[in-house]
């Protein structure tokens, strides 16, 4: 007889199959732990790879990866990615110690060349034309230093009747600009109380320079303020010809000058370049957008302060 044991198979057949199931289930659950670990192991290296990268385009570049991480192609991508980063951070700060150089350096040939004007020059005529160039060239310098201003910035409440009011002071010929604000003293955001007055002295700037009516040639700004929400939506609105409405996407983009600006160039396609970087900053966003019944209008928007 050729086998050492016998059973009844009747009876066997349920062990085993009870068997061959547990067996099974066991098998797919270390799978899927096994499966789950995986994932996690790849998948949070990148979503940190993802956030970092969001941190570096919002300008914080000391965004820093782990570099002993346990796979080994991950750990090179991070380390490229700190190497980026490093570099990244180095050519910000020598742009800013450049562009503070630039500032110092331009500024100070300017003043003695307004001096020496005054002084030789005698025709009344040609020492205001003198001194408005200088005058442009000195805002231009403004100019390039409000862009490269550094990211940050602290928020608190802020009213807005009031940063509107101390901007609209400053255009005080009634000839060229006249701005009507209908905003309310409860009206307050959060906010960095210098840089939102950077902004509508921008906004302000550029409705002055063209925004003005065809009837009387004075630009009239309308300041309105509305609740959206967790937000207040501030509106700059003005009553000139506008811009043609393929331009609009273009607008923010550094030293680019519509039709308008081109036939008096007397900016340097900065403002609304500024105004967008500004209310980046501040977490708030910038929409532009032609009036239906004409007119530019510049929408700001900020948190409201609760």
């Amino acid at each position: 007889d050729p086998y050492w044991l016998q059973t009844d198979p009747a009876r066997m057949g349920k062990v085993a199959n009870s068997t061959l199931l547990i067996w099974v289930g066991i098998a797919l659950m270390v799978t899927l732990l096994g499966a789950m670990a995986v994932t996690r192991a790849i998948n949070k290296p990148l979503r940190d790879l993802s956030l970092s990268a969001g941190r570096i385009r919002d300008g914080e570049f000391d965004s820093r990866l782990d570099e002993t991480t346990l796979t080994s192609e991950i750990r090179q991508v991070n380390m490229g990615f700190n190497r980026m980063a490093r570099e990244l951070s180095k050519l910000e700060d020598d742009r800013a110690v450049m562009l503070a150089g630039i500032s110092h350096d331009l500024r100070t040939p300017l003043a003695r060349l307004r001096l020496e004007a005054e002084m030789s020059v005698h025709d009344e005529e040609a020492l205001n034309n003198m001194a408005l160039d200088i005058d442009q060239l000195d805002a231009i310098i403004d100019k390039f230093m409000d862009y490269s201003r550094p990211g940050d910035v602290r928020l608190s409440p802020v009213g807005l009747s009031g940063v509107i009011d101390r901007e609209t002071a400053v255009f005080r010929d009634a000839a060229r600009i006249q701005i009507h604000s209908r905003v309310t003293p409860e009206a307050v955001v959060l906010a960095d109380d210098i840089e939102l007055g950077r902004v509508l002295q921008n906004l302000f700037e550029n409705a002055r320079r063209y925004g003005r009516s065809t009837d009387d040639d004075i630009a009239h700004v309308d300041v309105t303020c509305a609740p959206d929400g967790p937000w207040l939506k501030l509106s700059v609105r003005d009553h000139g010809c506008g811009v043609p409405p393929e331009k609009l996407a273009k607008l923010t983009t550094p030293f680019f000058r519509g039709d308008a600006a081109r036939t008096s160039a007397t900016g340097a396609g900065l403002g609304l370049a500024i105004v967008e970087k500004a209310m980046q900053r501040m977490g708030g966003t910038l929409e532009l957008s032609l009036a239906s019944d004409g007119g530019f209008v510049a929408q700001i928007r900020l948190k409201r302060a609760t």
